[in-house]
């Protein structure tokens, strides 16, 4: 009985592994897919960001829209930037600033414009008259699980995350569901150190590949090696068997 729960356990644990392996390459040809999808995204042409999203649309925009480079124009309403916390650059601890672009009437785009230290927190970019610019699509991030909510009410300075629904709350014009992680601005903000802008997200197929591995690998080990123990536990039990002791009474 206890051998063929031994055997139970050890067959169970073996398909459950190459199982969580084959999860792992579905989950890395879905990472495949996705890294490739967005990189005909960046590649394709520049678009206004109009022709693409509209002010009214649901805050959870398309899997499509997602890293697709667009233009605005328009002019930076700073005196209603926030700052995101906790954002690090090169290991140094910081802000992302964001600032909102009229591009409209009644109408404007959130714009990361770029990383910030913690010594610059009251940095405040010079005003511009009317900009260009051009960048990626980012959607906005609510907490989530252990993570905790900025306050529903007031106006808040910094954000623990790209919040767009609550950034728009503190805002007397609407702003589209979707902030643009800036590329190129035309013209640039002269003599200025900050903020610097942030490099384009690189996007790769994670570790999948070396989990499954090593999923396998633990799968083989117990399929090669279980019935090795097994074998080298009976021939031990053979070579017992054979083996007769001659009784003392007999000497």
């Amino acid at each position: 009985m206890r051998k063929a729960i031994s055997h139970f356990l050890v067959g169970s644990a073996v398909i459950v592994m190459i199982g969580m392996g084959l999860w792992q390459l579905d989950r890395l040809g879905t990472k495949q897919k996705l890294n490739q999808e967005v990189e005909e995204r960046t590649a394709a042409a520049l678009v206004p960001l109009q022709d693409v999203v509209g002010v009214a649309d649901q805050w959870e925009i398309g899997e499509s829209l997602k890293f697709r480079r667009v233009t605005a124009e328009g002019q930076y309403q700073n005196q209603d930037s926030v700052l995101i916390r906790n954002r690090s650059l090169n290991g140094a601890p910081g802000y992302w600033l964001l600032t909102p672009l009229i591009i409209a009437e009644g109408q404007a785009v959130v714009v990361n414009r770029g990383w910030i230290p913690i010594s610059a927190r009251e940095f405040s970019p010079e005003p511009i008259e009317k900009v260009k610019i051009s960048g990626m699509l980012r959607e906005t991030t609510e907490a989530s699980g252990l993570q905790k909510s900025d306050p529903s009410d007031g106006v808040l300075e910094t954000l623990g995350r790209v919040d767009l629904q609550r950034y728009q709350e503190q805002l007397n014009y609407d702003i589209y569901p979707v902030f643009i992680h800036l590329e190129f601005q035309d013209p640039e903000s002269q003599d200025e150190e900050f903020p610097l802008k942030l490099e384009i997200p690189k996007f790769d197929d994670g570790p999948h590949l070396n989990y499954a591995i090593q999923w396998f690998s633990f799968a083989a080990v117990f399929a090669i090696g279980y019935p090795l123990v097994l074998r080298r536990n009976k021939r031990k039990e053979g070579s017992k068997e054979q083996h007769s002791e001659i009784p003392i009474d007999y000497l």
